[in-house]
């Protein structure tokens, strides 16, 4: 697709709904997440665009969540950094004796916001996973102008992993609008004390912020199983666009 195609119509910034997925850790579900966003969106009707900005070990992440969207987006589009190794990217970077190009991400960004509804991004790591010495993820989404979506782990430290992203979030005056708990694994039949209260809990501190719990889903990149997830996730938190 050419820059003067996705030039043709574009979507004015105020009717876009630009949505950072970003984990407490590694390993979270935070791409399960993205996909089902926007899977659920393009359900309703919405054109979706996903990014992972930095791939680093693999794109296989990036294919899932085009693969959500039904896009033909060239992956050079959806990813547009991407290191062999499975690292920080600041450190992945070093490694390939290179450095992240900031531009090549904004410009990424840009085409992208350019025709779309709605714009997913998916971090690769938590907010303060250094990109370049000067840059991160909470400040990469803050220029972004993303609304966060945190996603966590249902188990025995969710609350407090999700306070203290909640910190960083408030720090670099990014907008919280859901926090996401994932059950990684199938759970017990009644659950540990941990799964039953979390949700309750952060509710609680959060108050106004949509906290919802996702059950396990054994294949993640199964359209079926991202529209079941989806339509859960529609039904307990609403995605405001950014003023």
């Amino acid at each position: 697709m050419t820059r003067e195609q996705l030039r043709a119509t574009p979507v004015h910034p105020a009717r876009l709904a630009r949505i950072g997925v970003v984990g407490t850790g590694h390993g979270v579900g935070t791409t399960t997440v993205a996909a089902a966003i926007a899977a659920g969106m393009r359900a309703s009707g919405v054109r979706v665009g996903t990014l992972k900005p930095i791939s680093c070990g693999s794109v296989a992440d990036a294919e899932r969540l085009r693969a959500a969207t039904g896009s033909t987006d060239p992956l050079e589009l959806v990813s547009p950094v991407r290191f062999a190794d499975p690292l920080a990217p600041l450190v992945a970077a070093r490694r390939a004796r290179t450095m992240v190009d900031i531009g090549a991400l904004d410009h990424a960004f840009g085409m992208m916001s350019a025709t779309r509804g709605a714009v997913i991004v998916d971090a690769t790591g938590p907010l303060l996973t250094p990109i370049t010495e000067s840059e991160s993820f909470a400040t990469l989404f803050a220029r972004w102008q993303l609304g966060v979506v945190l996603v966590a782990p249902n188990a025995r430290d969710a609350v407090g992993s999700v306070l203290a992203a909640v910190s960083v979030a408030r720090s670099h005056a990014l907008a919280l609008q859901a926090v996401v708990l994932t059950t990684l694994a199938p759970a017990p039949a009644f659950g540990t004390g941990a799964e039953r209260t979390n949700q309750a809990v952060l509710k609680e501190l959060l108050r106004t912020v949509p906290v919802v719990a996702l059950p396990h889903t054994p294949s993640p990149g199964d359209p079926g199983a991202l529209a079941a997830l989806a339509r859960e996730f529609a039904t307990r938190a609403t995605l405001t666009r950014p003023a």
